[in-house]
């Protein structure tokens, strides 16, 4: 991600501590950030807030330059999303530049 100028950041609706834990246990280098209080309000901002089960969906966003989403996309529950569409936008948004 950094040979394309971009940088990831995680976020749910768990715990700075959950987080913490999280990120120790996966061995993760990149910071996840806490949708925790008030519950989702970020997740909602994004379409991503599933009010049923009480937590985020999966989802990708790519925010360009200009703080706007370039490209998302929302993932089925039990399906890990990968990160070759992101990979994608950030060549289509280096060609747009």
């Amino acid at each position: 991600m950094k040979a394309k100028n971009a940088q990831v950041v995680g976020i749910s609706v768990d715990s700075v501590w959950c987080h913490q834990a999280f990120i120790k246990d996966r061995n993760l280098h990149f910071d996840l950030l806490a949708d925790f209080e008030p519950k989702g309000e970020v997740s909602r901002i994004y379409g991503a807030y599933d009010d049923k089960a009480g937590s985020s969906k999966r989802a990708l966003y790519v925010i360009d330059a200009d703080g706007k989403i370039a490209w998302s996309y929302l993932s089925p529950v039990a399906v890990n999303p990968g990160v070759d569409g992101v990979i994608d936008a950030l060549d289509k948004l280096g060609q747009n530049s």
